[in-house]
């Protein structure tokens, strides 16, 4: 009988030994899966381009640290793994949006530019049809500034600021063709009077 009780005491001690021994924290993973997330939330492309890409990995490591403080270590360690690759999805997803977002730039300000000599071109004509009723000292100021911010929208592209690139592009884009609607709709007017 002493036999049997040492024998279950030894393998109740292996077997808390097994079980202490697995239940520490994931230290080295949970450690890559904050480094993770601290790179994508320092990479500039991914907080312009990837905010919800970045959030689901902050997300991710904020319950991967509560699995670790509540000792379910290996739900710890599986969200550990997961944040990795959500970070590295955002650092992807930041880069591919720097991509897109280069595209919108150049596709809006040669947009730009072609409405451009569309207004010229235009209130040129309209200044050679009698009795248009249209306020050319107006449109000329808007004119100016609607070139002045595609000026500044090439300047932010040339930088690398391809979002306010894409803001100012967009608001030179929207005077352009206001200036177009009205200009257009004043010789209409006009044409309709003779």
């Amino acid at each position: 009988m002493k036999r049997n009780s040492m024998y279950l005491t030894g393998i109740a001690l292996v077997s808390l030994v097994v079980l202490f021994s697995c239940a520490k924290p994931p230290t080295a993973e949970m450690d890559a899966a904050t480094a993770a997330v601290a790179k994508a939330q320092s990479d500039p492309n991914v907080t312009l381009y990837a905010p919800e890409s970045l959030k689901r990995a902050t997300d991710s490591l904020t319950k991967m640290k509560a699995e670790a403080d509540a000792k379910r270590y290996d739900t710890a360690k599986a969200l550990a793994q997961e944040t990795i690759k959500l970070a590295d999805q955002a650092i992807a997803d930041g880069s591919t949006g720097l991509e897109r977002a280069k595209d919108e730039a150049a596709g809006l300000i040669a947009s730009c530019k072609s409405l451009v000599l569309e207004v010229t071109n235009t209130l040129n004509g309209a200044k050679k049809v009698a009795r248009v009723k249209l306020n050319v000292t107006d449109i000329t100021k808007q004119f100016n500034n609607a070139k002045a911010t595609l000026a500044s929208a090439e300047k932010d592209q040339g930088d690398g600021n391809f979002k306010g690139a894409i803001d100012k592009g967009k608001s030179a884009r929207t005077t352009l063709s206001d200036i177009l609607s009205t200009i257009s709709g004043a010789v209409q007017a006009a044409s309709k009077k003779k």
